[in-house]
This record gives structure tokens, sequence and C-alpha cells, in this order.
């Protein structure tokens, strides 16, 4: 999701950060702002003046730089104003008023472009932006008419656009306004009306109407208080129609599919996020509106601000729906700072309490505005703290070292340090709240909200910039993740396994392994041995295999490979009958021979095999087997080698592939010798595909052998499985997207002809476009077909394997296999069920039969219900 601003944001960065002072705005650093470095002062030798010619920089345009620079310092100054909460923001806050008024009319566009970008982009610092509006509309109301003028056509456009994150960002900040009086309470309840007007209409879409009264329910506890004291009418009236709703809407089950844990050990939730919140609104309202947790920085100047002029709003319209349409909710948090019983750890606020709910809603938003940047993203997690009301969460060990050495004797020391220990002791930890939203992100199910990586590059900033504390807390999380591994999703180990190899390759692969020495003693399918081979064949990736093995204890070495990755070559032994033919191919391969004396070779060969007694069958696989053999050699040093051969011999590869039988052969033949290095394996799987040489039916036939039950709790597999989903999914995409741009261009060319006589040039051109639309039509029908069958085959294979693991082993639910098998095929089912949206019947029909396992058909159940969770009518 992309959201407005984000490119503009970039450009607010300081290049000069901090200057105080009167002089803030002309240099900042004294009068040799430009003279820092020795070899540009005059002052000794090597001076500036005594450069060489060519080494002098061109003159520079002091005018226009000063201009940039003020304007840089100025967005800097706005930018930081209220980073932390304390005594000193009031005394801030009134001069960074001052420097409002006096140079909004000399940046009227920077100042409004980047308070707008503040406030869509920094959610936890509403109230700043909000109480320093309010100070400049008591001195300035018509700059800041100016700036509201702004800000509602930003507000507009994001509902005309659907933008309902970034709306939920001017709710809350429209909301601090309303707390500084610079809109009235009865105004804001208009606006709010305005989107609610929405759940009066009907047959909408539950998903529709759910977005909206979450993004107004997240936007009350910020200004609740002001709400109900001077316009109580009014909010209640907006109460009354979100309790309606509420009730009209009914409750909403929890799908188990979507739980990161198996069964309610550690997650006995069984009421919906939006329900849940909606409780706490209420609650909220029974204690009077007051949240300590939220500063309320309009207090300070509750008497300035009574006398302020007040700015209306102009009537707002939603959007109507659309199929590109985008909603946003809430998401329940995968809860590990948790007990055996489930109860919440005293480090962070109780998971059901309104105080957990504000934070969490502000560390995700933080993290969807800050995807594009990792070091900004880690900055502003850590500050979060600050941004609250002071005495809630733990300090940081600088802090403490800090206040404990201004005291003025040791015994003094002693008893102070004894004390904060046991004040600290009962403070929220900000890192353990950060690492359990942020592997709560990113092991959301189906799909977490961006791209993996991004949370290992959050969590390695955020080790790097907080050493004393955060390292400890994820180290924590970690540990308490690996205990609870045997109760987790499929999906999520896998998530883990893969986060957890690419942490420890940028802190030199360095871990406590001892403390997991008694995984040794497991099954060796159970999910805690998985993660520990997973992780270190991982590594062995990222760097090599004797560096992991030097470093992991003698106990572990079980669990990596007894020798390095690489290939194994069926004919290598001299001896093998079939070794000299193979060497010819190789030397020809290498010699870089014509396709047609390669085929001339390899037809040969068959003339040969069937002199031998072979009938045709045998002599077509044993020539495959060669050639495909030996082309996986000569292609084995790297892979730029391996393309380079397969291109150039991509018809060969195709003529002995020729019949599905052909391509289930090839995929067995490459399986076999890449066994020891898996990443080639689904490396070149993946090209072959690309190259039409095998597909996805003989990939799919090859992963469900039997002889591939073995490798169940290994990753490989089925990587190589969504991987080949991918491709089926991604033909499907790209050509209903060609089919919509030739739709769209016959539009516009037909209006175009519709407007001036139609000539036999015009005609053949309307002609010519219809056949490339049919042309495409049938492309697309045919990749839809293809999708479909992909699919069926899919969960045909994975249902009679789940049957047969059920009827033949006893005790089922205790058995690895068996959960390994089920996780994937709960996983695939998930993350596929938009794909399968269109044939959910057909599969119901010649799939999910009753004569299949209850808690085979009770998967696909859920999996309809989560497709029809999203197109239920309200």
């Amino acid at each position: 999701m992309v959201y407005e601003g984000r490119e503009e944001n970039r450009g607010y960065r300081p290049r000069q950060e901090g200057g105080g002072g009167p002089n803030r705005y002309r240099g900042g650093g004294g009068p040799n702002r430009y003279n820092r470095d020795r070899k540009y002062n005059n002052n000794g030798g090597g001076g500036y003046n005594q450069r060489r010619p060519y080494d002098r920089p061109p003159p520079s345009e002091p005018k226009e730089d000063e201009q940039e620079d003020i304007e840089d310092r100025l967005k800097g100054l706005i930018i930081k104003i209220g980073d932390k909460i304390s005594s000193d923001l009031q005394v801030n806050l009134a001069k960074m008023k001052n420097i409002l008024d006096n140079d909004y009319s000399k940046y009227p566009e920077t100042v409004q472009n980047t308070l707008k970008a503040c406030v869509t982009e920094l959610p936890a610092k509403a109230p700043v932006y909000g109480t320093l509006i309010g100070l400049l509309n008591v001195s300035s109301p018509e700059i800041v008419g100016k700036l509201l003028t702004g800000f509602n056509q930003h507000l507009e456009k994001s509902i005309l656009e659907s933008k309902w994150f970034e709306l939920k960002q001017f709710l809350r900040f429209y909301g601090e306004l309303v707390n500084a009086n610079v809109i009235l309470p009865s105004v804001y309840c208009v606006f709010l009306n305005d989107l609610l007007s929405a759940l009066d209409q009907p047959n909408q879409l539950r998903e529709r109407l759910d977005c909206i009264v979450y993004v107004i329910l997240a936007t009350l506890p910020w200004c609740g208080k002001e709400l109900s004291e001077r316009s109580s009418e009014e909010l209640d009236q907006i109460l009354k129609k979100i309790e309606i709703y509420m009730q009209r809407r009914g409750q909403v089950p929890v799908l188990d599919i979507l739980k990161q844990y198996n069964g309610i050990r550690y997650d006995t939730e069984r009421q919906d996020v939006l329900a849940h919140i909606w409780n706490l609104i209420e609650e909220l309202k029974g204690k009077g509106w007051n949240v300590p947790l939220i500063p309320k920085l309009y207090r300070w100047y509750d008497h300035e601000f009574t006398s302020a002029l007040q700015h209306d709003l102009p009537r707002f319209h939603l959007a109507l729906h659309t199929s590109s349409t985008t909603y946003i909710a809430p998401h329940s948090t995968m809860k590990i700072l948790v007990d055996e019983q489930g109860h919440s750890l005293p480090s962070i606020p109780h998971h059901a309490s309104l105080e957990y709910f504000i934070l969490q809603e502000t560390i995700s938003d933080t993290m969807e505005l800050f995807e594009v940047n990792r070091k900004d993203c880690a900055r502003y997690l850590l500050g979060i703290a600050n941004s609250f009301e002071p005495g809630f969460f733990k300090l940081a060990a600088a802090a403490a070292t800090a206040t404990a050495a201004n005291t003025n004797s040791e015994i003094k020391q002693e008893e102070e340090e004894d004390q904060e220990e046991e004040g600290q002791s009962e403070k929220w930890n900000l890192s353990d709240l950060l690492v359990e939203a942020i592997f709560s992100q990113m092991l959301r199910l189906p799909t977490p909200p961006v791209r993996q990586v991004f949370y290992s590059c959050v969590f390695i900033e955020l080790c790097r910039a907080e050493v004393a504390t955060f390292p400890m807390a994820l180290g924590r999380g970690v540990k308490t993740l690996f205990d609870r591994l045997a109760c987790m999703d499929a999906e999520c180990i896998y998530r883990l396994w893969c986060w957890f190899s690419h942490h420890l390759s940028n802190f030199g692969f360095v871990w406590d392994w001892q403390a997991w020495e008694f995984v040794t003693t497991l099954d060796p399918n159970h999910p805690q041995v998985c993660f520990i081979r997973e992780t270190l064949e991982k590594e062995i990736r990222l760097s090599y295999y004797e560096r992991i093995k030097s470093i992991i204890p003698d106990y572990f070495h079980a669990l990596i490979p007894a020798v390095a990755p690489g290939p194994d070559f069926k004919y290598k032994d001299p001896a093998d009958p079939l070794y000299q033919k193979t060497q010819l191919i190789i030397s020809s391969l290498r010699g870089k021979k014509s396709v047609e004396e390669v085929g001339d070779i390899l037809s040969n060969f068959k003339k040969e095999f069937g002199a031998e007694g072979m009938n045709e069958q045998e002599q077509t696989q044993q020539v495959r087997e060669i050639f495909v053999q030996c082309l996986l050699l000569v292609g084995s040093k790297s892979f730029s080698h391996i393309l380079n051969v397969v291109e150039r011999y991509l018809d060969v590869l195709r003529l002995v592939n020729a019949s599905p039988e052909g391509r289930l052969h090839t995929v067995q033949i490459v399986a076999s010798f890449w066994k020891n290095n898996t990443q080639f394996l689904g490396i070149l799987l993946d090209k072959l595909l690309n190259y039409r040489v095998i597909d996805p039916t003989s990939v799919i036939t090859w992963i469900f052998e039997e002889d591939q039950l073995k490798f169940v709790s290994k990753s490989f597999i089925w990587e190589i499985l969504k991987n080949t989903l991918s491709k089926v999914n991604s033909r499907v995409v790209q050509v209903k997207a060609k089919l919509d741009n030739f739709q769209a261009l016959h539009e516009a060319n037909k209006l175009k002809r519709a407007e001036t006589e139609m000539t036999e040039m015009a005609e053949a051109e309307a002609q010519q476009e219809l056949d490339s639309l049919r042309i495409v039509e049938n492309s697309l029908a045919n990749v839809s077909r293809e999708q479909k069958e992909v699919f069926m085959a899919i969960y045909q294979k994975f249902t009679h394997v789940l049957q047969e693991l059920i009827r033949t082993i006893p005790d089922v639910e205790s058995s690895w296999t068996y959960k390994w098998v089920f996780g994937w095929y709960r996983e695939i089912l998930r993350v596929y069920y938009k794909e399968c949206g269109g044939f959910m019947t057909t599969l119901e029909t010649l799939v999910f039969t009753p004569e299949f396992d209850p808690r085979i058909t009770a998967v696909f159940a859920e999996v309809k219900a989560l497709k029809e969770s999203f197109e239920t009518l309200v």
C-alpha cells in the first residue's frame, strides 16, 4: 500500500539538525559553519586558498544555499518538536509557535507540506501538532485558516480515493484540534456522522462498514473527553449509531485457520477484534473518557484556547465501493508475553486493555508508514514511549545510568537505585512490547502486511540502536517462541526459521546453542528439531558449510548434511556402462556443439539402446537421463552456467520432455542430481518452469510421490510447491492485465472513431483490435483453466495423502509427519483462498467430499468462511 506524502517525507530530514538560539536560521554553528574542516581553514598550512585550481569546488551560490538551509532547518524543527513529552515541551511549543508566526508568510508551502506529512506519518505525535496548531490559532487564526484549507483538501482527497489508513491519521489529528479548540466538537461530530452515513445504507459490504467504524473507534480515546464534556448529545448519537450497527452485524466467528497457535493454550480470545474495541470504548465511556496514557498537552493552554477563534469544516461524502477499494481492519495480536495459563506478563499492558490497543495501533501504524526506511522506522519505534505520558515505561538503561551518576554520595546513590529499581519493575518494557508487536505482524496469517525481510531489517536496526535492552528482549522472545513451536502453525514456524537464520547472519551467527541441546533426543520431525536444522541449512546458504559446522556444537552436526552442498552426478564412476556415452555428451556441451549435432548423438544412443533390446519407452527414458544429467553437470558451477547451457540447448530439452511422463522424469532427475543442494534444486526447477521445459503438474506430481514423505518437515519441498503455484497465478494476473489494457485501448479508440467518418482503414484497425482481444481472451481462458486444474490436483493429492496417513497411523494426532502435512495443507488452502474463489463450489463437489475425515474437510469449510467474510453484506 502506498500512501501519499511518502516521497515528500524523505525531503523533510534536515541536513543540519539541532540549532537553538537567535541565529538558528543563520548558520546554526557560528560564522565558521562552512569552515569546520581544517583543510578549508586559512589558519595554518594547506588552507582553502592554497589548494590547486583543479582541487577547488565550483563557486557556491550563498543566497540560494542559505535559503535552502533555512527551509531545511524549518522542516527539521517542525518534525522534531515534541519528540519527547516533558516539561520543556511547553516552552518549546511556544517557541515553535513564534517561529511559525514569523516564517509562515515566507515559506507557506514548506510549512503546509511538512505539517501535513507530520500529521499523516507521525501517528504518536498527534497531540503535539494539534496543540501547536491551537497555539498558532490564538495569535494568528488567519494562518491556521490557510493551513486547515490545505489539510481539508488532503482529507477530502483521502476520502475520495478511499485512503483509509491516511484518513485514520487525519481523524486523530482533527480530534486533537477539537481538544485545542480549533474546531468545535459539534462540527467534528458532524464530520464523523458523515462518515457513518454509510451505516444507514442497505446491502453494504461488512468489510466496508467495519472499516468505517474501526477508524472512528480508534480515534475516540484521543478526543472523547472533550467531546463528552462539550458536545455530549452529538457524541451519544454517534455511539448509538455504532451500537445499532454492532448489534445488526452480530457476532463474527474467529476462524481457527487464522490463529498462530493451534488450540487455545496461549490464546483464549473468542471475540473478533472490532467487537473487542467496541467493548473497550463502552468501558472508556463508563470511566468518563479518562485515558491517563495519552498526553493532554492542550491542558497547558486552556486559558489561551478559550478565547481562540474556531474554524469550520466542509461536508465530506464517502466514495462508493469499487472492486479496487482496499479497506483496513484491526488485527489480533499474537500473544507472546503470556504465561502458561495465557495471562499477560507484567512487563507490558494487559492484552485486553485499552492501553495495549493504543500502543499496538501506534506501533503498527509506524511500521506501516516507515516500511520504506528501516532506520527511521527503528528510530521512531524506540521513541514511542516518549510520545506518551511519562511514568508508564521503564527508563532506558542509559537514562537510568545518567540519573544514578548525578547523586552526591554512594549511600544516597544506592538508596535511590533501590527505589528506582522497585519503581521501574512495575512499569512497562518498551523493548518487550516492540518484540511482541513485530513478531505479531511478521507471523500474521494468511500473509504479513509487508515483505518478511522488512521485519528482519527492523529487528537488526533495533538491536543496533538500543543495545542495552532490545537484544535481551528479542532473545527472550525467541526462546519463548522456541518453547511453543510444538503448538504453532506450520507456516509460522517456517517464517520464524527463515527470519532467525537471516538475523544470526548479521551478528556473526552467535547464539546460545547449548540451551537447546535437549532437542537432540526428540523426534527428528519435532518442530524444535526442524527449527534448528532448517536454520542451520539456511545459514549455510548465507555463509558456507565449513564455517557453520565449526561454530555449532558437535551434537548439532547430525542436523546438517555430512558433506558440503554439491551435485550428485549419477555417471561419475568410470566403471559405469554408460560412462563413455556421458563423457561424449559432456565434451559436446562444453565444446558448444550445435543443437543438431547433440540431437544426432542422442539419436544414435537411442538406436544403440534399441539394439540392446530396450523398448521405445525405455530408450527415451535412458536418453533423457543421460542428457539431463550431463547438462546439469556442465552447468553446476554457478547459476549463470546452468542458465547459459539450458538456453543453448533448450530445443533439445523440450524434445526429450515432450510428454507428461518425460517432464515428470526430468523433475526426478533434477531432484536426484541436486539432492545435496536444495537451494540449487529450487532455483533450477523455477527456471525450467519459466522455459516451459517442465510444467506445474509434473512438479506437483513429484512433490506428492511417496518417496517425498520423508521431506515433509523440510522447507525446500514446500518452497518449491509455493513457487510453482505463484508461477501459475502470476500468469493469470499478467494475462488479465494485458486484457484490461487491450480493452481500455479499444474503448478509447472506439470513441475517437465515433467522432470521425468511418473509413476503410478505420474499419481495418477496429477489426485488428477485436482480433487481438479475442486472442488475449483465449489466452486468459487457457491460463485460468490451467490454474483451476493445478489447484484441483494439489488438493486432491493433499486429501488422499492425509486420508491415508489417518488410516495407517493408529494415533495420528501424535505423528509429526501427519502434523506437518496437515499444517502445509492448511497453509496452501489459506494463502490461496482468493485464487480459488471462482471454483469453490467445484472443489466442494469434486474434492472435499463427505467421504474424507472431518478434520480434512473442516479446513476447507473455514477457508470458505474466510472468503465469504469479505463478501458478506450487512
